[in-house]
This record gives C-alpha cells, sequence and structure tokens, in this order.
C-alpha cells in the first residue's frame, strides 16, 4: 500500500493539439470532460496526430464559458460546446471507425491554412459510440479520441528517473509534458505506476490499468512540435522494463492508461486513498 499525491491534472479538448491544466477535473462517462472531445481529421477522415503534422503542437486550447477557443497562429476560433452540428461523417481514430460531427467550412478551411494540409475538425457526441470492450466498467463504457482508455496517469519520479540516465549521458533531460498526462502523481517511486491494479483518487475510482506504449511524440517539443531529444525512447527503452504480465510489458512504455469505475471529480493535492 502507498499513498501518491496529485500534482497535476491535464486535458487535451483537441488530439495532438496543446492542453489545458486544470485544478479540479470532472470525470464523465467517457472520462475527463471535454478531453479528446474533438479532433482533426485529414481528407479521408482519418485522424492526424504530431507523428504525422508537427504543426499541430502550435494550436493553444483554451475553455472560456461555453466557448472553446483555439488559437493558431494569428487566428483565434470559437466553437460552441453547447451546439452541435447535424453534420455527421464516419471518422477513424487507429482501428476504430464511427460517427462524428463535422465543423463549419469556415472552421476547416482555417485549420487547413495554418498546419498547410487540407482537414476536418470533428467532434465527439451523442451519435458517436466507441466501445471501451473489456476495458469498460458499469460507468464508463466508452472513450472519446484518446488513444487507448479514458485516462493516462504519470509519476513524476519516473520522469525524473529517466531525465537522470539522459543527463548521465550527456543528453537533454525531458519533461512530463510531453508525455500528455490527464492525471500526474508525486510522492511514490519511480514506475511504482506500473503496478497499479487500481486506485481511488477522492471519491473517483480507477481500473483496468494498461501499461501505455510510446511514440516519437515523446521526443517533440511541447510548444513547437520539433524533435529536441530524440534519444529518448531508446534511453527509455534500455533503462525502464517493467516486470508486469501485460501485453506491452516488452515494449517501450511510460505510465498508465485506466478507466473511471465511477463519476465524479478529481482535484489537486487529492491523496490517492487505495491502491491494490
Amino acid at each position: 500500500m502507498s499513498t501518491a499525491t496529485v500534482s497535476g491534472l491535464w486535458i487535451y479538448p483537441v488530439k495532438s493539439c496543446r492542453g489545458i491544466s486544470l485544478k479540479e477535473m470532472q470525470i464523465g462517462p467517457t472520462g475527463p470532460k471535454h478531453d479528446r472531445e474533438w479532433m482533426i481529421v485529414d481528407d479521408k477522415n482519418k485522424f492526424i496526430s504530431l507523428r504525422s503534422n508537427p504543426k499541430l503542437s502550435e494550436i493553444k486550447t483554451a475553455l472560456q464559458g461555453p466557448f472553446l477557443h483555439l488559437y493558431a497562429g494569428t487566428n483565434k476560433i470559437l466553437i460552441n460546446t453547447e451546439e452541435y452540428s447535424s453534420d455527421l461523417e464516419m471518422v477513424t481514430v487507429w482501428t476504430d471507425t464511427f460517427l462524428a460531427s463535422v465543423a463549419s467550412k469556415d472552421v476547416n478551411e482555417a485549420l487547413s491554412d495554418f498546419i498547410s494540409q487540407s482537414v476536418k475538425l470533428v467532434r465527439y457526441q451523442k451519435e458517436s459510440f466507441r466501445a471501451l470492450g473489456a476495458a469498460s466498467t458499469s460507468a464508463v463504457k466508452q472513450t472519446m479520441f484518446a488513444d487507448s482508455r479514458p485516462i493516462l496517469l504519470t509519476n513524476e519520479s519516473s520522469i525524473a528517473e529517466l531525465s537522470g540516465h539522459l543527463n548521465s549521458q550527456n543528453l537533454m533531460p525531458s519533461v512530463i509534458e510531453r508525455f500528455r498526462s490527464n492525471i500526474i502523481l508525486s510522492d511514490i517511486p519511480a514506475y511504482a505506476e506500473d503496478y497499479f491494479k487500481e486506485i481511488k483518487i477522492g471519491e473517483v475510482g480507477f481500473k483496468n490499468p494498461r501499461l501505455c506504449t510510446r511514440c516519437m511524440v515523446v521526443t517533440q517539443d511541447v510548444e513547437t512540435g520539433k524533435v529536441v531529444s530524440k534519444e529518448t525512447l531508446k534511453v527509455l527503452s534500455e533503462t525502464h522494463k517493467p516486470n508486469v504480465h501485460q501485453a506491452e510489458a516488452h515494449k517501450v512504455t511510460f505510465g498508465i492508461n485506466l478507466t473511471p469505475s465511477n463519476l465524479g471529480t478529481i482535484h489537486l493535492n487529492d491523496s490517492v486513498t487505495q491502491i491494490f
């Protein structure tokens, strides 16, 4: 039994764009409210990410009142979160294909101009259903545009250990923001999170853990998308070898994905009261 503390809460309203730091996080039936609720797709309605278009990292996001603000260079795009488009199309995230609504022509043209690629902004809404399958719980049976389960959790001690290994090789240290977590913990040993089975933060439980496999995004600067630490993945693969019985254990991993087991609100500085 260990005790951890929540030191960071983040949502990423538009998949692969900049995130928003929170003091409290509402957990709903698809996970954190507004997290990965929007996504940018190409002309075949397949998601694009920082891997294929680093320019996405320059799009800042903010939530103010009923509006999602997207800052793309000198342009500010406003999306009314209380209005839902009736223009529905099938979109694809990895191997999942399901309905999503399409933003207006003006919004799509502005984003296309900014990232120099023909794209559309799409939104997860009531007509969408991306099933979690075996990863679901009684409260959360679907996830929006996240890569895996609705929650990604990381640990400050783990990033400190990784950075220590990078420093020992005279390489640039990493920063936890590159790992695009929803929940960041402190006060537990490095990589203790690999062995979580079920945890409780405030009034909300989380279960069905899965090691989070990593790609080149963790080598990219969070503001420019440029690769600034190409050695990060190699060093991580050499120094972090979780001895757990999960299919991902032999891959390069950092952090874990989880599914909420009930709805509620969690806060900065909450204690992780149960770890099994």
